[in-house]
């Protein structure tokens, strides 16, 4: 499946308790758990507008993922963004771009530069 990858840089990792803190305050956010899962260390849901995605911190904290390409996955990155001190950077499973989400208020505005490069 396709999804969306978020990170900070090259071989950084997310502060976990900072991350898991900020996601979890985020409306929408479902179902938060921590725990050894396959590949993650903590996942939710998010529903945004009736669809929902699964979020994931990665077992070593160097990215988030949104199931999916859908635009609940998108807001979630967004509102993630507005909430995180840090600048965030998201590419897609076939690394067609790497953009900063910082510079993106709308879905409709991160769609169109992520898929009109």
């Amino acid at each position: 499946m396709s999804k969306f990858l978020i990170y900070i840089g090259e071989r950084q990792k997310f502060n976990v308790r900072d991350a898991i803190a900020t996601i979890s305050s985020i409306p929408g956010v479902l179902n938060p758990r921590e725990g050894a899962f396959i590949g993650a260390i903590f996942e939710c849901e998010y529903e945004a507008q009736g669809a929902k995605t699964i979020v994931r911190i990665s077992s070593d904290a160097e990215t988030v993922t949104a199931e999916g390409l859908g635009d609940e996955s998108v807001k979630f990155m967004l509102e993630f963004q507005k909430r995180f001190p840090v600048d965030l950077y998201a590419i897609d499973m076939e690394y067609s771009f790497d953009l900063p989400l910082r510079e993106f208020e709308a879905v409709d505005d991160f769609k169109r530069a992520a898929y009109m490069r």
